[in-house]
């Protein structure tokens, strides 16, 4: 079932309030099933990595460096005075969520925003 046809079949369910159903059960059976094909539509997983990638501030920070430009190891430890492996952590956690993309030249690690656009909406790049 589309989001769309589960949407207008659970906002019809929800017309009648669960304690007003003339067969309670049968309303529960309906309402869990058309909560499950309306939420099935979602991808939740990977929204809950990006939240949880924005709810630190040191990951924060360093998006919005990298709203500057593609940025290297080196000038993010030190901008941030944070030791490599921290810094190496909280980008990890910013690729997981698809924010930050690394790319590798020789020795050096250098990254940027996946997606500015998107980031420059959220007020964060």
């Amino acid at each position: 079932m589309k989001v769309d046809e589960a949407r207008r079949k659970l906002e019809g369910l929800l017309e009648t309030r669960f304690c007003d159903a003339e067969d309670a059960a049968e309303h529960e059976s309906r309402l869990k099933a058309l909560t499950g094909d309306y939420l099935g539509g979602f991808e939740f997983d990977g929204r809950a990595r990006v939240f949880n990638a924005l709810a630190e501030p040191n990951r924060l920070k360093i998006l919005k460096l990298l709203g500057f430009r593609e940025m290297c190891v080196c000038e993010l430890t030190a901008a941030l005075d944070m030791n490599q492996p921290n810094l190496s952590y909280h980008v990890k956690k910013l690729e997981n969520a698809g924010l930050v993309r690394s790319s590798k030249a020789g020795k050096w690690v250098y990254y940027s925003l996946a997606d500015e656009e998107s980031l420059k909406l959220l007020g964060v790049a």
